[in-house]
């Protein structure tokens, strides 16, 4: 068998398999991300969110024979942490009820993530969803600053969901400044380029006037890391630049943000920013002593905000979890994160896959780690969006594997059908030279 031949005999790194899945996702996540039910008028009415996360689930159960691979660790984290919720139900000191729905709604989220694993599987699937989601953000960003819609002199939200908050604006949007970073890294094209060079800037701008701390600091965490595993380790020295706009940007549009941070131990820089720490120390120091009263099974999914006296959440993801679900749940949790992690670092260890893997794994490393940052100051454990990022690395760990698979056997198949060349190679004479 000649190489050629040999080679050609190689199935596919991956099988366009779940089709009708994958469009299903896509819709999914054009209503999760874009939300069109804040911007056109009387759709309102119609739950699209929830048509279109049943006729995904439906979609990917009516194909679940086509699903391939192993089953990864941290969705069985996950579907233990489901367990866990469940499990503080009947044992919910404050309301059963509430747990219980609180729950039920995590579950969807859970689905959810694992369709995303499966149905996510190839390249190019993987990189639409991830644009999908940075426009989004991107658009409503530019959104956001062309309202000017402020309070307390901070920018929020022109949409509702995890858009309308300052915080979480600036969480959605720290997130997704690495992804844009790849799209203009891979791209040739000179007007997308530029195209995505505004976008970063615009998004750091658009977190700078939010005035989030933890936007600020989750920010400043994720470019870090960008501008190493990017512009140092990678080579791509011109990102170096959005480091020296960056603090540009922060000398004339920042003022807010540090203020705020000053305001933080410092009640004359901001009165309000310092009532607000305030609070939210006060709100951690009761989620601890929940946490410390119930530690196996906590209060119940949802429940903090009945207990806290104010109806506000503990505003960090981590007490979050054990206050609500006990410090199991918070194991499970971290090691669905750490897990996460683990994946990029595989993937960025790789050889003879795609020079586009690494970049990605890069960018989502940068994106966890931000949003472990800004989970100290938000409650997020039980939202869809760092179980996307999840889903992401998964994903990107089961294509590369396959893809690392493939060329492994291509490899193994050229040197079985050249053991001269092999020969040669390692330092002897091929035999068809010899004389």
């Amino acid at each position: 068998m000649s190489t050629l031949s040999a080679v050609g005999s190689v199935p596919k790194a991956t099988p366009r398999t779940l089709q009708f899945a994958y469009v299903c996702l896509v819709l999914f996540m054009l209503v999760y991300c874009a939300r069109p039910e804040d911007w056109i008028p009387h759709i309102s009415a119609i739950p699209l969110a929830k048509s279109t996360g049943i006729l995904l689930i439906l979609a990917f159960l009516f194909s679940l024979g086509q699903v391939r691979g192993h089953f990864p660790r941290e969705l069985l984290y996950l579907t233990l942490l489901v367990v866990q919720l469940f499990l503080t139900v009947p044992f919910s000191p404050i309301w059963r009820g509430g747990a219980f729905w609180a729950s039920l709604d995590f579950v969807k989220v859970a689905l959810v993530v694992f369709i995303m694993v499966w149905v996510l599987n190839t390249m190019p699937r993987l990189r639409r969803i991830i644009y999908l989601q940075t426009a989004c953000v991107i658009i409503v960003s530019a959104l956001t600053v062309w309202k000017g819609q402020t309070s307390y002199g901070r920018l929020e939200g022109v949409l509702g969901g995890n858009y309308s908050n300052a915080n979480d604006l600036a969480c959605q949007i720290v997130i997704c400044v690495p992804f844009c970073i790849v799209f203009l890294l891979r791209t040739r094209n000179p007007i997308a380029k530029v195209a995505w060079s505004l976008a970063i800037l615009l998004l750091s701008y658009s977190v700078l006037k939010t005035g989030s701390r933890a936007g600020f600091f989750s920010g400043a965490l994720a470019m870090a890391v960008c501008i190493w595993e990017f512009g140092i380790r990678g080579r791509y020295r011109f990102l170096l630049v959005f480091g020296v706009l960056g603090l540009f940007l922060l000398a004339l549009f920042g003022g807010q943000s540090v203020q705020r941070i000053r305001a933080i131990s410092n009640q004359q820089e901001d009165a309000t920013a310092y009532a607000s720490a305030q609070a939210r120390r006060e709100m951690l120091s009761k989620s601890l002593e929940y946490t410390l009263r119930y530690p196996l099974f906590g209060i119940g999914t949802g429940n903090f905000p009945v207990v806290s006296g104010t109806w506000h959440v503990t505003h960090n993801s981590y007490a979050q979890v054990s206050t609500e679900a006990g410090l199991p749940a918070l194991f499970l949790y971290l090691l669905i994160l750490w897990q996460a992690l683990s994946n990029l670092r595989t993937v960025k260890r790789y050889r003879m896959v795609s020079s586009e893997h690494a970049l990605w794994a890069k960018a989502l490393q940068a994106s966890l780690l931000a949003f472990l940052v800004d989970s100290l100051f938000g409650s997020f454990a039980f939202e869809y969006f760092p179980y996307l990022l999840v889903a992401y690395t998964s994903a990107l760990l089961l294509i590369a594997r396959q893809e690392r698979a493939v060329a492994t056997t291509a490899s193994a198949i050229i040197n079985d059908s050249n053991p001269a060349e092999e020969t040669y190679g390692q330092g002897s004479q091929p035999e068809w030279s010899s004389s």
